[in-house]
């Protein structure tokens, strides 16, 4: 009785493989394959040819290393400073790390996301080539040690404190002014802008814009504070909400205001945009919503953001990917009772 031969494992050929087959060193197949050595043009082709045809590919880690590089960077988010919290799970910040991964893998480097809640030091600790610092704090420590120790970082613009710093942002007053301007319509509402209760620049920099829209349009200019959970935000829309002079328009400018704006409008009985006008910064998909949304493209600012670091790294010009992101307003397409 024969016996069927079980397939083991197809296993890549390597540096060796390519140099027996091509009748050459290994050191031949590594100065052919890298453009190195002093060796003749027919003996690269050749050896390139030999190492097509197996299906070589050389180790990124490996060219890294050679080069004096780990091919690795880091992406950690610090908005609320040493305060741990999961932000994988909001909208925005998963759209920055998923792009931000595929960028880094085109451009031939692994991506590690790190942990919230870590000491400056044990997120120095790695050896990246690269940091990409998501909502940094004011004058954040971790962009400014991380800079001081030659480390190649980028972070927004209010922490490009020289024309050499790295940064990657979008238009704050563009995109105030897309969702006041809507929110205010022509019953000349005043738009209140509920934020974080952190002490990140993407804040600030929403409330200078907001100050400065509101000083713009004649607006009377209000903002609250939320904590960072979903009880937090959802108290503090309910007190706005239910307060004798409860406001005509709120905007949201995290993702997780968004739905407790929808759940508090809902409870109050409160028709939008009838009642009042509610809009938000958020990448949440939500179809037939009442709530006007702004997106500023995450996705977009987390490639271009690698794409900038990676050039810095391999001391190269940088290529045509901007600075500053596009934002867009989505309006709903048809008011309806909150929900």
């Amino acid at each position: 009785m024969s016996r069927r031969r079980s397939s083991s494992p197809r296993v890549s050929p390597g540096i060796r493989d390519v140099a027996a087959a091509a009748g050459v060193s290994v050191t031949t197949v590594s100065d052919s394959l890298s453009g190195k050595g002093r060796i003749s043009e027919a003996t690269r082709l050749r050896v390139r040819a030999v190492a097509d045809s197996l299906g070589y590919r050389p180790s990124a880690l490996a060219q890294g290393l050679r080069a004096g590089r780990s091919r690795l960077l880091g992406l950690v988010v610090t908005k609320y400073g040493p305060t741990p919290w999961t932000f994988t799970r909001v909208p925005y910040f998963a759209s920055v790390v998923d792009a931000a991964i595929a960028a880094a893998l085109d451009n031939g480097y692994a991506l590690v996301v790190l942990p919230t809640g870590r000491q400056l030091e044990d997120l120095l600790a790695y050896p990246f080539d690269g940091l990409f610092v998501v909502d940094p704090l004011r004058d954040d420590p971790l962009v400014a040690e991380a800079r001081r120790r030659g480390l190649h970082v980028i972070a927004d613009r209010a922490n490009a404190t020289t024309p050499d710093h790295l940064w990657v942002d979008f238009d704050h007053d563009r995109a105030i002014a897309l969702m006041c301007d809507h929110l205010r319509g022509d019953r000349h509402r005043s738009p209140v802008l509920l934020a974080s209760d952190g002490e990140d620049s993407y804040t600030d920099a929403c409330a200078a814009a907001y100050a400065r829209w509101c000083a713009r349009t004649g607006a009377t200019p209000r903002i609250v504070r939320a904590g960072h959970t979903d009880d937090d935000a959802c108290s503090c829309v309910r007190g706005l909400l239910r307060a004798p002079d409860r406001p005509d328009a709120i905007f949201g400018i995290e993702d997780l205001h968004l739905p407790a704006l929808r759940r508090e409008a809902r409870d109050a009985r409160l028709r939008v945009p009838e009642d009042i006008a509610l809009g938000c910064f958020s990448e949440e998909s939500v179809g037939g919503s009442p709530v006007a949304r702004l997106t500023v493209n995450p996705a977009a600012l987390a490639a271009n953001a690698v794409a900038l670091l990676v050039a810095a790294i391999e001391n190269r010009p940088p290529g045509a990917e901007p600075r500053t992101v596009d934002c867009e307003l989505l309006t709903p397409v048809m008011h309806s009772p909150s929900g």
